[in-house]
């Protein structure tokens, strides 16, 4: 039995990659704001949305962002997603990490 809640969901790879990278996005960004102590308001002023986009993300609506969105959040908040491409692993012949952006 699988433990991955998509997989309950949709039979589409495609679907099921896509969620799953925004719903690792949206937990990254949710722990960094948590770890910086920042109220909504507060968060909503350093990532540059409106007050009511960060209730959405607080609240867990990820269908309102798009990958692209929780990426350049993720970027105002003082961080990157970082590729590396090793054909030779093949195991794990890309992975990917979140690491401090230089600003």
């Amino acid at each position: 039995m699988s433990q991955n809640l998509f997989e309950k969901f949709t039979t589409d790879c495609v679907e099921y990659n896509m969620k799953h990278l925004k719903t690792q996005l949206f937990m990254v960004l949710l722990q960094m704001i948590r770890q910086k102590g920042w109220s909504q308001s507060a968060a909503a002023e350093h990532l540059q949305v409106s007050a009511p986009r960060m209730s959405n993300l607080c609240n867990g609506y990820l269908e309102k962002f798009s990958i692209d969105m929780l990426m350049t959040m993720l970027v105002r908040i003082g961080y990157k997603l970082d590729a590396d491409y090793n054909p030779e692993n093949a195991d794990q012949p890309l992975v990917m990490n979140v690491k401090k952006a230089m600003l």
